[in-house]
């Protein structure tokens, strides 16, 4: 089945469903900023993410979708790259626009979760999924205020503050069961008394394996507690998790057929503290702590590879009207049985500015310090313009430059296969973009055309001499990486509302074209990145109380044949019952994601959910 045909069918799919049914009109629902403070957005203030490329899915929108963790739910996003090893989230890399996983900053409430060993663990979250209030992702340059390893994007998981009879539930349950002997039971609890809100949640989730005598089954537990307090003039919020992962590890990360597992397991601690001026100032402090711990075996009889990591970041940050001012200071450890007692620090300020000129231009700028291991010292500026060139036309371009430290594996990893350099240098991105938005009462669309040369890349690389000798693979700045390309988002899901019946129709696309310069003769995760990607949303709400999302996605990368995935979801939800039948991979795309091994094939998943 060609590209095309299997275009038309995933349209098909969505129009006889329409056909079977009378259709209840609704409007759409737009992804927009939160314009109230809470503690661990991003951006608090519309007017300074209107310069960057800032995408918000809110928990409305997570409840659409055919997905039951973080890592599945930004397949939904264009230009973000996800690349999966096993099922059910157990493990992936994402990058953004092309960038490696590494350049990707992961955040929950707006601390940093990047792991220090290695960003194949960077998505082990200890918050539930039924517990997220929304997901926000900058992507480009503007990402770069966050701190290094952001020269790709940033993504921020939020939790929810706060239970009203309006804006949320109280007690949730939900099960599902499903192909590959797939079972997930979650349970998300909260209250809200006083000036007092708690949230107590967790989940159990295993798969068997999805070929057949190989090491591909999983186990996944999680838990947190967290408890805010809306005081007058303060907000507080102190937060506990933990999440263990025990699966299947075959072709993970090596071509040979190995019955690999691995182990992992993670405790997290973080406490926020706001405290509102009676100018209209604000200070915030925070502290987080993460512990995550690895057990790797190539083979069950071989020993294994254990390591434990240690970081703890502090930040303070001021603001006052346009000015926004930070300290951040972040130490990081790892004691492992292969690699040896590693450490290193890093430490930044910054100062950020935002102003209005007139009433249809807004600037913004960000300037930060980052001191590296007392060693290297960097500048960072990031600056952003938007202006509105009528009612329904607007213009933003940005530019900054980013740095990525190398993870810890990328210094001192020590295995056959794959070995690390203790001498590598930081990556230098430079980047920027222009961008348009185009609004009307039916149809919503942004282009953006965007730019990033990164210096002294870092990738495990091999010269033709350790081709040719079945030699492993070496940590090495490999030389410059240029990608450049454009996106395009073709929102038409009101128009569609009153037109077709729908309450979903979005295209979106990116295109990425890469330019490497290297002596080497192999760039083991550079050269599998992405090159096109298209996607379909097309969803209906049919009998007031069902409702069906389709999604259809093209995808292409420099090293590999194209692909193209259709996933649904069929779904019955009264306000307090919800029924689902989730489809996923239904064309039965052949492909690898990451690693060396093949994704999962055709699943389909039940779902019962009740919620207070």
């Amino acid at each position: 089945m060609n590209h095309s045909s299997r275009l038309l069918l995933s349209l098909t799919i969505s129009s006889v469903s329409l056909s079977l049914t009378s259709v209840q009109v609704s409007a759409a629902d737009d992804f927009e900023l939160d314009a109230q403070v809470v503690s661990g957005s991003l951006y608090s203030d519309p007017v300074a993410a209107a310069a960057f490329n800032v995408t918000v899915l809110e928990q409305s929108d997570l409840q659409q979708l055919p997905v039951n963790n973080v890592i599945d739910a930004l397949e939904y996003v264009s230009g973000i790259d996800v690349r999966k090893r096993g099922i059910s989230g157990v493990q992936a890399d994402v990058g953004i626009r092309g960038s490696t996983y590494e350049q990707t900053l992961v955040l929950l409430d707006g601390v940093r979760m990047n792991d220090p060993q290695t960003g194949h663990h960077n998505f082990d979250l200890p918050i539930a999924f039924e517990d997220i209030e929304r997901i926000e992702i900058v992507k480009g340059p503007g990402a770069a205020q966050y701190g290094p390893s952001s020269n790709g994007g940033v993504i921020n998981v939020v939790s929810r503050k706060e239970i009203t009879t309006e804006t949320g539930r109280k007690a949730k349950v939900n099960v599902q069961r499903g192909s590959y002997d797939y079972e997930r039971y979650a349970l998300s609890l909260a209250k809200t008394e006083g000036e007092y809100s708690q949230f107590l949640s967790g989940y159990h989730s295993a798969a068997d394996t999805y070929i057949r005598d190989e090491a591909l089954d999983s186990r996944q537990g999680q838990g947190s507690y967290r408890v805010v307090h809306q005081g007058e003039k303060t907000t507080t919020q102190v937060a506990f998790g933990y999440v263990e992962k025990d699966f299947g590890a075959y072709r993970f990360y090596v071509p040979t057929e190995a019955a690999s597992t691995e182990s992992t397991s993670q405790r997290h601690a973080y406490g926020i503290h706001q405290y509102r001026l009676n100018n209209g100032g604000q200070i915030e402090a925070s502290l987080n702590w993460r512990n995550h711990f690895d057990s790797f075996k190539y083979l069950p009889t071989s020993s294994a590879s254990e390591h434990e990591t240690e970081a703890l970041q502090s930040r303070l940050v001021f603001s006052q009207g346009a000015l926004i001012t930070g300290l951040e200071y972040n130490q990081e450890n790892m004691d492992s049985n292969r690699d040896g007692q590693q450490g290193r620090h890093f430490s930044s300020m910054f100062a950020n500015y935002k102003k209005m000129v007139g009433n249809n231009i807004s600037l913004t700028g960000n300037v930060s310090y980052l001191d590296y291991d007392s060693e290297k010292q960097h500048w960072l500026p990031v600056v952003g313009i938007d202006a509105l060139i009528s009612e329904n036309v607007e213009v933003y371009a940005n530019a900054g430059q980013s740095v990525r430290t190398p993870t810890l594996n990328d210094l001192y990893l020590n295995m056959s296969s794959n070995m690390g350099s203790s001498d590598l240098k930081l990556e230098s991105t430079d980047s920027a973009e222009i961008g348009a938005r185009l609004y009307s009462s039916d149809i919503n669309m942004t282009v953006s055309v965007f730019f990033k040369d990164t210096k002294d890349a870092i990738d495990f690389t091999k010269t033709q001499a350790e081709v040719d000798g079945s030699l492993a693979y070496i940590a090495r700045n490999y030389g410059d990486n240029e990608t450049k390309g454009f996106d395009v988002e073709f929102d038409a899901s009101a128009f569609a509302a009153v037109r077709l019946g729908m309450n979903t129709l979005k295209l979106t696309h990116t295109r990425l074209i890469q330019t490497i310069e290297t002596d080497l003769a192999v760039l083991k995760n550079t050269d599998g990145q992405l090159e096109n990607q298209t996607a379909l949303h097309a969803g209906f709400d049919f009998y007031n109380n069902y409702s069906l999302l389709t999604t259809y996605k093209y995808e292409s990368r420099f090293n590999s044949s194209d692909y193209e995935i259709l996933d649904l979801r069929l779904a019955y939800d009264d306000g307090n019952l919800t029924v689902a039948l989730e489809g996923s991979n239904l064309l039965d795309a052949e492909y690898v994601d990451a690693g060396f091994v093949e994704v999962a094939g055709p699943a389909i998943i039940l779902e019962l959910g009740y919620q207070l």
